[in-house]
């Protein structure tokens, strides 16, 4: 900028103006490199995930197996007698290879929807901020509806092997393969069949998202507050996580709580999954099956198998939950 300024002499005075340079604006943040952080980030949300749904299958496949044997059962069976059943026939691991193929890709999409959500939705909904509990809500169910489009075919493919004996006579029980069950869906129902149940499924996983991570984030919340360290006061990545454990047990309270509350639909969800290839009239539909368990045991038919499916989802969602975290805060993912 230029500023006057006067001179004077004997022949008399004269003004001149001399030019000062203005300490530079600082340069506004680059979006390329925004933009390239924000994809790294998903990036590491993308494989971390997919190491923890690898992981977390792997070590409770069994136990979910043990459950859906008990919910798809007319009669009631205990978890253990069933646990050693499976075990001397080999059936612990029925299943897993679709479940290992599809859980990685739905847990993937499952989390990284619910980070994005999470910090997407205070950008149009200035009163929903990061922390608030409707905000968790809201988020889980965007997560969950996106993630459905891959856990839906699993469950049916998995669900189908598990329980394929389970009416069977010893003599011929043959496991079929999974891409033989593939086969015979599609020529039985064609890509619809792999979706059977898509909107019983989210009628149980909608509301037990919700309840899980509304859960879980005010568990972290009180964790932090027990820490006397508010989340927002972490300077580095390895400060912005809780403890490896605190995170395990405040995924193992949520997970038991959601678990439990959404069994009731569960059961009805898997038995009608379950009768893809073998429809009959009292599994036709998802209210004839509810008829048919209301007629068999009253009420209590809902609340089968709510203790396998507590059993299998708290170590589940323990390790899942707590490996995506600790490899996100150390950078590993």
């Amino acid at each position: 900028m230029t500023s006057p300024s006067l001179s004077c002499s004997s022949s008399g005075c004269t003004s001149t103006y001399t030019t000062s340079s203005a300490p530079p604006l600082p340069s506004p943040p680059s979006s390329s490199s925004s933009s390239s952080s924000s994809s790294r980030s998903t990036l590491r949300s993308l494989i971390a995930s997919s190491v923890a749904a690898l992981s977390s299958r792997l070590c409770t496949h069994p136990l979910d197996t043990v459950k859906t044997r008990v919910q798809a059962s007319n009669t009631p069976l205990s978890i253990l007698p069933t646990f050693l059943t499976l075990l001397r026939e080999g059936g612990l691991y029925r299943g897993l290879p679709i479940a290992l193929a599809l859980s990685a890709p739905g847990l993937s999409v499952y989390l990284t929807a619910y980070d994005l959500s999470k910090h997407a939705i205070p950008r149009h909904f200035p009163y929903l901020t990061t922390d608030s509990v409707l905000n968790h809500m809201a988020s889980a169910a965007v997560a969950e509806v996106s993630s459905g489009l891959f856990w839906t075919p699993m469950e049916v493919l998995k669900s189908k092997q598990q329980v394929e004996t389970l009416s069977a006579p010893a003599s011929s029980r043959k496991p079929i393969s999974t891409r033989e069950l593939a086969r015979m869906i599609y020529r039985q129902e064609g890509v619809q069949g792999f979706y059977r149940g898509y909107f019983i499924t989210l009628g149980v996983f909608v509301p037990y998202s919700m309840i899980y991570f509304a859960t879980y984030e005010q568990m972290k919340e009180i964790a932090w507050r027990q820490r006397r360290l508010p989340v927002s006061s972490a300077v580095d990545a390895s400060e912005e996580t809780l403890p490896f454990l605190t995170i395990m047990a405040c995924a193992a309270v949520a997970a038991g709580i959601a678990g439990g509350v959404s069994n009731i639909v569960d059961v009805v969800k898997t038995r009608w999954q379950i009768s893809v290839l073998a429809t009959t009239e009292e599994n036709s539909s998802t209210r004839r099956i509810i008829q048919h368990m209301f007629s068999q045991g009253g009420l209590a038919s809902f609340t089968r198998g709510m203790g396998a499916r507590v059993l299998w989802m708290i170590p589940s969602v323990t390790i899942s939950m707590s490996m995506f975290e600790w490899l996100k805060a150390h950078g590993l993912a």
